[in-house]
């Protein structure tokens, strides 16, 4: 079925352009996209429309054909660092829209095998602010030259996509309020089963995979019976399942945000009306503070019964095979902390602890200083372990024992930013081998260094793309150990097995009622 719908493909070569055209017939109309370099590539396809603050309604099928040559517009947002500073130097980024439920395919243009080529959605992460599936740092080509369909998508963000009102969850059909960023997410999964055979993919062999909130999202969705037979298998890089908001904390959010609009919080006839920028200005100037966001997940009855953790430790949630990890230093990233006297100092470490872990601040305190000399590291290892780190694998060790859990470590410095270490989000240029995009390439700078992280990239891409297979992952001779067996699988230019850190790192954030 999958080889005849491929002899459907139409290639179109405008005279005098370099560019071919591609048209292909899915079960719900005609998409044109363009080839590159053995690639086809469509962007800026409608998997969705929805009005504000309701669930999305899936496009099934469409008149004409979709002329999918270009990205189409990204979620409104104030950005994250990428499109912010891409925006700053007058790099290419799509305008936003409201109507953003857009998505991207990159396919091989070889012929698929009998079954399908394997599909790998992409969900992009930002702080549920910010980000888009179009940045060019998740160019889905590199993975697809690997024999993967590879798909990345967009979902609303901050007040759009999170906002939850009292008068919302009574608007709503099914009483949920809240969550219409991961409602977005999962009407993205259905169009991908319904539409990727005629890409030549295997609809009944989805893998999804995400890092930061893209992670999150993927992990809180495991916990949800509306994400049955969404996906497959997963792949959480640097989020677990920690950040959910209860419902009664959601609307006290939003009491504060009514008085900064000017709408009361049962007109919903007025937030509807808002301008655009007003909705976005609610994200503040501080969300890089993702703790203290108002826009997370929300534990409203009906896409999340339970908090997200709390249903997967008493045996409820999805049974997909896992990938599981996080990178070393994920809070390296934060900069602005090498000024900052509160966390250069122990008496400054200290001061955080009583504002952030008030209850047993002493006993936090006292595990870091016995781990180490310099309170800047101790600060970085706190804020990694609390917020990234160890809930990734807390996720991961929740489930190990109900579906097959494979675990990873990314340790990879840059020698010309040593200083950042194996920061947040910096697997990610090896996983899509977007090293020479901007700003990825800056870790990178010279030709020996793109040369000597080859192997690396290769060996990442290995272990992703075999998992999306089905197989056991691995990355060169060396198989990614299952979580529990006391070994990680650490990536670095060495990569190899390390001894599984949980005990020395996570001992504190193991959610010990859990297990």
């Amino acid at each position: 079925m999958i080889k005849k719908l491929f002899f459907l493909i139409i290639l179109l070569i405008p005279v005098g352009a370099q560019q071919q055209f591609v048209r292909l017939r899915l079960p719900g109309g005609w998409v044109e996209g363009t080839i590159e370099k053995e690639i086809m590539s469509f962007k800026g396809i409608p998997y969705a429309h929805a009005e504000r603050w309701r669930e999305p309604e899936i496009v099934n099928n469409w008149s004409g054909v979709v002329f999918a040559h270009e990205y189409g517009p990204i979620c409104p947002q104030k950005g994250d660092i990428t499109i912010r500073l891409g925006q700053l130097l007058g790099r290419y980024v799509p305008e936003p829209s409201e109507d953003c439920l857009n998505l991207n395919v990159w396919v091989p243009q070889n012929n698929p095998p009998p079954t399908g080529w394997p599909v790998m959605v992409y969900i992009h992460g930002g702080s549920f602010t910010g980000g888009s599936g179009s940045e060019p740092i998740y160019n889905g080509s590199s993975l697809a030259r690997r024999g993967v369909i590879v798909v990345t998508i967009n979902y609303r963000l901050g007040a759009l996509g999170f906002l939850a009102l009292p008068a919302l969850e009574r608007d709503s059909q099914h009483g949920g309020v809240g969550n219409y960023g991961l409602h977005d997410q999962l009407a993205a999964f259905r169009w991908v089963r319904e539409q990727i055979a005629g890409f030549g993919g295997n609809p009944q062999n989805i893998t999804v995979f995400g890092e930061s909130a893209g992670s999150m999202s993927i992990c809180t969705l495991l916990s949800s019976n509306l994400a049955k037979g969404a996906f497959d298998r997963a792949i959480l890089e640097s989020g677990g399942c920690n950040y959910a908001l209860a419902k009664k904390d959601a609307y006290e959010q939003a009491k504060k945000m009514a008085k900064k609009v000017g709408c009361p919080l049962e007109d919903l006839s007025c937030w509807r009306a808002l301008p655009l920028q007003k909705l976005v200005g609610l994200t503040g100037s501080n969300e890089a503070d993702f703790e203290e966001g108002p826009f997370k997940p929300v534990v409203d009855g009906y896409l999340l019964k339970d908090f997200p953790e709390r249903t997967l430790a008493s045996g409820g949630g999805l049974r997909v095979p896992l990938i599981v990890g996080a990178n070393a230093d994920e809070y390296q990233l934060d900069v602005t902390a090498l000024t900052d006297r509160n966390k250069f100092t122990w008496d400054g470490f200290r001061r955080l602890l009583n504002e952030k872990e008030p209850v047993r601040a002493d006993m936090v305190y006292e595990h870091y200083k016995h781990r180490y000399k310099n309170a800047m590291k101790a600060y970085y290892a706190f804020m990694t372990e609390r917020i990234l780190l160890c809930p990734t694998y807390r996720a991961g060790y929740l489930l190990k024992n109900k579906t097959p859990v494979y675990g990873y470590t990314f340790e990879y410095d840059s020698p010309h930013w040593y200083i950042l270490g194996s920061a947040h989000g910096f697997e990610l240029p090896f996983i899509f081998d977007s090293r020479h995009t901007w700003p990825f390439w800056e870790l990178f700078i010279t030709d020996p260094e793109f040369q000597r992280t080859d192997k690396l990239t290769a060996a990442m891409q290995q272990a992703w793309v075999s998992f999306a297979r089905g197989q056991e992952p691995r990355a060169g001779m060396a198989p990614m150990p299952q979580l529990g067996s006391g070994w990680l699988l650490g990536f670095d230019i060495n990569w190899g097995w390390r001894p599984d850190f949980w005990q020395e790192r996570c001992q504190l954030w193991g959610a010990a009622e859990y297990q």
